[in-house]
Protein backbone atom coordinates (compact mmCIF):
# COMPACT_ATOMS: atom_id res chain seq x y z
CA UNK A 1 0.00 0.00 0.00
CA UNK A 2 1.22 3.30 -1.39
CA UNK A 3 0.47 6.47 0.59
CA UNK A 4 1.52 10.21 -0.11
CA UNK A 5 0.60 12.79 2.78
CA UNK A 6 -1.40 10.50 4.49
CA UNK A 7 -3.69 9.48 1.95
CA UNK A 8 -3.40 6.24 0.04
CA UNK A 9 -2.49 6.91 -3.40
CA UNK A 10 -2.29 3.26 -4.54
CA UNK A 11 -0.94 -0.22 -4.04
CA UNK A 12 1.78 -2.26 -5.84
CA UNK A 13 0.27 -6.65 -6.43
CA UNK A 14 -2.35 -5.69 -3.93
CA UNK A 15 -5.48 -6.50 -6.36
CA UNK A 16 -8.07 -4.22 -4.48
CA UNK A 17 -11.11 -2.38 -5.96
CA UNK A 18 -10.69 1.02 -6.18
CA UNK A 19 -7.02 1.03 -5.74
CA UNK A 20 -4.38 1.89 -8.88
CA UNK A 21 -1.84 -0.50 -9.16
CA UNK A 22 1.50 1.27 -8.98
CA UNK A 23 4.69 -0.05 -9.91
CA UNK A 24 7.44 -0.77 -7.72
CA UNK A 25 9.56 1.81 -9.88
CA UNK A 26 6.67 4.09 -8.64
CA UNK A 27 7.41 2.89 -5.17
CA UNK A 28 11.23 3.62 -5.34
CA UNK A 29 11.10 6.85 -6.96
CA UNK A 30 8.88 8.20 -4.04
CA UNK A 31 10.82 6.47 -1.32
CA UNK A 32 14.15 7.96 -2.41
CA UNK A 33 12.69 11.38 -3.03
CA UNK A 34 10.82 11.60 0.15
CA UNK A 35 14.15 10.37 1.98
CA UNK A 36 15.62 13.07 -0.17
CA UNK A 37 13.56 16.11 0.16
CA UNK A 38 13.76 15.20 4.41
CA UNK A 39 17.56 15.47 4.51
CA UNK A 40 17.29 18.82 2.19
CA UNK A 41 15.02 20.33 4.44
CA UNK A 42 16.47 19.30 7.62
CA UNK A 43 18.56 22.28 8.41
CA UNK A 44 22.14 23.20 7.30
CA UNK A 45 25.10 21.42 8.44
CA UNK A 46 24.56 17.94 7.00
CA UNK A 47 25.94 15.61 4.57
CA UNK A 48 23.63 13.57 2.74
CA UNK A 49 25.09 10.25 1.03
CA UNK A 50 23.56 8.64 -1.40
CA UNK A 51 24.68 5.72 -2.63
CA UNK A 52 23.30 4.21 -5.42
CA UNK A 53 22.18 0.04 -6.02
CA UNK A 54 24.26 -2.40 -5.58
CA UNK A 55 22.69 -5.38 -7.91
CA UNK A 56 22.36 -8.64 -7.74
CA UNK A 57 24.22 -10.92 -9.49
CA UNK A 58 21.90 -14.32 -10.01
CA UNK A 59 22.72 -16.44 -13.18
CA UNK A 60 20.36 -19.27 -14.44
CA UNK A 61 17.89 -18.05 -12.77
CA UNK A 62 15.86 -15.81 -9.97
CA UNK A 63 16.72 -16.43 -6.62
CA UNK A 64 13.88 -18.81 -5.86
CA UNK A 65 14.57 -20.33 -9.21
CA UNK A 66 17.98 -22.28 -9.25
CA UNK A 67 20.03 -18.93 -9.79
CA UNK A 68 23.73 -19.09 -8.68
CA UNK A 69 26.60 -16.75 -8.19
CA UNK A 70 29.49 -19.08 -8.51
CA UNK A 71 31.78 -17.63 -10.45
CA UNK A 72 35.62 -17.58 -9.33
CA UNK A 73 36.74 -14.23 -11.00
CA UNK A 74 34.80 -10.67 -11.68
CA UNK A 75 33.45 -9.68 -14.78
CA UNK A 76 35.20 -7.32 -17.27
CA UNK A 77 34.28 -3.78 -17.83
CA UNK A 78 31.10 -3.95 -20.05
CA UNK A 79 30.43 -8.04 -20.09
CA UNK A 80 28.26 -6.88 -17.42
CA UNK A 81 25.32 -4.33 -17.51
CA UNK A 82 22.21 -2.97 -15.31
CA UNK A 83 18.81 -4.37 -16.48
CA UNK A 84 15.27 -3.97 -15.82
CA UNK A 85 14.40 -2.59 -12.36
CA UNK A 86 18.21 -2.83 -11.16
CA UNK A 87 18.70 -0.04 -13.91
CA UNK A 88 15.22 1.77 -13.49
CA UNK A 89 16.38 2.38 -9.93
CA UNK A 90 19.93 3.24 -10.46
CA UNK A 91 18.30 5.94 -13.23
CA UNK A 92 15.59 6.98 -10.86
CA UNK A 93 18.36 7.50 -7.74
CA UNK A 94 20.59 9.81 -9.73
CA UNK A 95 17.45 11.89 -11.01
CA UNK A 96 16.37 12.04 -7.60
CA UNK A 97 19.82 12.77 -6.42
CA UNK A 98 20.04 15.45 -8.70
CA UNK A 99 16.43 17.14 -8.06
CA UNK A 100 17.90 17.34 -4.09
CA UNK A 101 21.08 18.46 -5.15
CA UNK A 102 18.95 21.35 -7.65
CA UNK A 103 16.79 22.20 -4.70
CA UNK A 104 19.77 22.81 -2.43
CA UNK A 105 21.23 25.25 -4.83
CA UNK A 106 17.50 27.09 -5.30
CA UNK A 107 17.21 27.74 -1.71
CA UNK A 108 20.47 29.47 -1.58
CA UNK A 109 21.59 26.72 1.03
CA UNK A 110 19.11 28.75 3.63
CA UNK A 111 19.33 27.66 7.26
CA UNK A 112 23.28 26.46 6.23
CA UNK A 113 24.81 24.58 3.55
CA UNK A 114 23.60 21.17 2.96
CA UNK A 115 26.35 18.95 1.06
CA UNK A 116 24.68 16.34 -0.88
CA UNK A 117 27.07 13.40 -2.19
CA UNK A 118 26.21 11.05 -4.66
CA UNK A 119 28.43 7.82 -4.18
CA UNK A 120 27.68 5.91 -7.31
CA UNK A 121 29.02 2.38 -6.54
CA UNK A 122 26.92 0.42 -9.10
CA UNK A 123 29.41 0.47 -11.66
CA UNK A 124 32.00 -1.35 -9.33
CA UNK A 125 29.64 -3.45 -7.98
CA UNK A 126 28.42 -5.28 -11.00
CA UNK A 127 31.54 -6.76 -12.18
CA UNK A 128 32.05 -8.25 -8.47
CA UNK A 129 29.80 -11.46 -8.85
CA UNK A 130 32.25 -13.31 -7.62
CA UNK A 131 31.94 -11.58 -4.40
CA UNK A 132 28.57 -13.21 -2.92
CA UNK A 133 28.28 -15.74 -0.56
CA UNK A 134 25.78 -18.03 -3.01
CA UNK A 135 25.71 -21.86 -1.54
CA UNK A 136 28.67 -21.27 0.62
CA UNK A 137 26.91 -18.70 3.25
CA UNK A 138 27.04 -21.86 5.95
CA UNK A 139 23.19 -21.10 7.08
CA UNK A 140 21.77 -24.51 9.41
CA UNK A 141 18.23 -25.16 9.28
CA UNK A 142 16.04 -24.32 12.29
CA UNK A 143 15.45 -27.43 14.77
CA UNK A 144 11.84 -27.15 16.20
CA UNK A 145 9.41 -23.99 14.99
CA UNK A 146 8.94 -23.45 11.53
CA UNK A 147 12.03 -25.24 10.89
CA UNK A 148 10.10 -26.28 7.45
CA UNK A 149 10.57 -22.80 6.25
CA UNK A 150 13.68 -22.19 6.49
CA UNK A 151 15.91 -23.42 3.45
CA UNK A 152 19.33 -22.99 2.25
CA UNK A 153 19.47 -20.77 -0.71
CA UNK A 154 21.84 -18.85 -3.18
CA UNK A 155 22.27 -15.71 -2.21
CA UNK A 156 23.46 -13.57 -5.12
CA UNK A 157 22.68 -10.30 -3.20
CA UNK A 158 24.83 -9.94 -0.15
CA UNK A 159 28.30 -9.16 0.08
CA UNK A 160 31.48 -11.21 1.42
CA UNK A 161 34.73 -11.43 0.14
CA UNK A 162 37.20 -9.10 1.50
CA UNK A 163 37.24 -5.92 -1.26
CA UNK A 164 34.31 -5.27 -2.65
CA UNK A 165 32.24 -3.70 -0.06
CA UNK A 166 35.57 -2.28 1.74
CA UNK A 167 35.96 -0.20 -1.77
CA UNK A 168 33.07 1.58 -0.43
CA UNK A 169 34.39 2.53 2.81
CA UNK A 170 37.90 4.03 0.51
CA UNK A 171 35.59 5.31 -1.47
CA UNK A 172 32.82 7.15 0.89
CA UNK A 173 36.26 8.24 2.82
CA UNK A 174 37.83 9.84 -0.14
CA UNK A 175 34.39 11.45 -0.85
CA UNK A 176 34.37 13.12 2.60
CA UNK A 177 37.94 14.24 2.68
CA UNK A 178 38.23 15.98 -0.85
CA UNK A 179 35.14 17.49 -1.12
CA UNK A 180 34.60 20.93 -0.92
CA UNK A 181 30.83 21.12 -2.00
Amino acid sequence: MLYEAGRLVGCHHCLLPNVTDLTLRYALRMATRAALRAVVGGGGGVTAVLRTVSPSQYEGGEWNKDGNCVRTRPYRRGEKTLQGVELDFHTLQVEEFEAAKRAVTASGGSGGAVRMMLMDTTEAMIVRADAHPSRYRGWTRRKGWMKEYFTISNDCVHWCVPGAVDAWNDMLSHMLLTSQS
